[in-house]
């Protein structure tokens, strides 16, 4: 018969220090996105980092609701990586797939929490989610936003723009939307004009906003004829999913970011999850046929790090309809690998390419 362990004297020869350096299990640590430490929206002061809030709010859904819960579950998806990153350490990275090496490296992050949100209350959400926004964005150098429906992207960016012509008057905001759908919709007969699919059309009607600062990547559902071609009219730049796919992201995109980084100071970028085909991210509120597939979307990631990149959302996470927790972990790795890795390069190896199978 084996004998228990002596708990009282296993406990008298230990202290607490002696496991405060240990990493967590990836289900553990703090609610916050990546365990970062949590702040008050009023009282972040000056923050040069990246400063985190969610907007739980999916009252315009039109098809499946729950995107609500959506900044929650990337928080919670989140901490995996953080923990990760804890065990692994400062050590050299290859990533197998693309054949680059990075380190990762943790930046400044703070978690304020989310901003108030009135669920049967679209224009008060709105203004409040637009002042809270502004109000971070003055504080924080670069902000992270985690979205309910897409329809909040209008107020987050609203607030993140106003701020940063608060600071320059002629400061010039690019906006790229990430999305399956164009999102340019003038009124839903359900919602009025602001919904989730407006989005993109509320945010080109701000004073001052030009078309060609404004990018469609990843589209690839059905849209009307005369809406398309008066987008390109207008100067919008579009991407279409089947060209990154077909070319790849660098071909695919270097006029777009070669565009906006020679006219804006900054750019926000918004993720609608729903980009990612339906077999990829069951999580959301649109079931997508012919999206984009994962890898795909890192490599658009990766392309838009060349861009003056200020601000980033991910919106439409409804965990619901994902019993696996697979579409926020994918959000939440397409905001660590962003924030996280540094200073990639090709490595000297032996006769190798990424996907030859060995």
């Amino acid at each position: 018969m084996s004998h228990l362990p002596d708990f009282a004297a296993l406990q008298n020869q230990a202290v607490p220090a002696d496991f405060e350096d240990d990493p967590l299990p990836g289900w553990a640590g703090p609610g916050t996105l990546f365990g970062a430490p949590s702040a008050g929206l009023a009282g972040l002061g000056a923050f040069d980092g990246w400063a985190v809030a969610g907007v739980p709010f999916d009252g315009t859904a039109s098809s499946r609701p729950g995107a609500a819960e959506g900044p929650r579950a990337v928080r919670t998806a989140s901490v995996v990586f953080a923990n990760s990153l804890n065990s692994l350490g400062e050590w050299e990275m290859l990533d197998t797939r693309t054949g680059q090496a990075f380190r990762y490296l943790a930046p400044q992050v703070r978690d304020v929490g989310d901003l108030h949100v009135y669920p049967t209350d679209t224009v008060r959400t709105f203004q409040a989610v637009a002042s809270e926004s502004r109000l971070l964005c003055q504080q924080a150098g670069r902000v992270i936003f985690l979205n309910g429906d897409h329809s909040t992207t209008f107020p987050t960016f609203s607030g993140f723009r106003a701020a940063r012509l608060d600071r320059s008057a002629t400061s010039r905001v690019g906006f790229v939307n990430i999305d399956h759908h164009f999102d340019f919709g003038n009124w839903s007969i359900l919602h009025g004009p602001l919904y989730h699919g407006s989005n993109s059309r509320r945010i080109s009607e701000l004073p001052g906003m030009r078309a060609e600062d404004i990018a469609f990547v990843g589209v690839g559902d059905v849209t009307k004829l005369d809406q398309f071609r008066s987008l390109l009219d207008q100067g919008f730049q579009v991407v279409p999913a089947s060209r990154i796919v077909r070319d790849g992201a660098a071909a695919a995109l270097a006029a777009t970011i070669d565009t906006l980084g020679s006219r804006c100071d900054v750019v926000y970028v918004s993720l609608d999850i729903d980009v990612l085909d339906t077999s990829a991210a069951t999580g959301t509120g649109h079931v997508t046929m012919g999206g984009m597939q994962v890898g795909h979307l890192l490599d658009v990631y990766e392309e838009l790090r060349r861009l003056p990149i200020a601000a980033l959302d991910v919106a439409e996470i409804a965990p619901r309809y994902d019993s696996t927790g697979a579409t926020a972990q994918i959000a939440a790795r397409l905001l660590f690998e962003f924030l996280f890795r540094t200073g990639q390069h090709d490595p000297k190896l032996p006769p190798w390419q990424p996907g030859d199978g060995r």
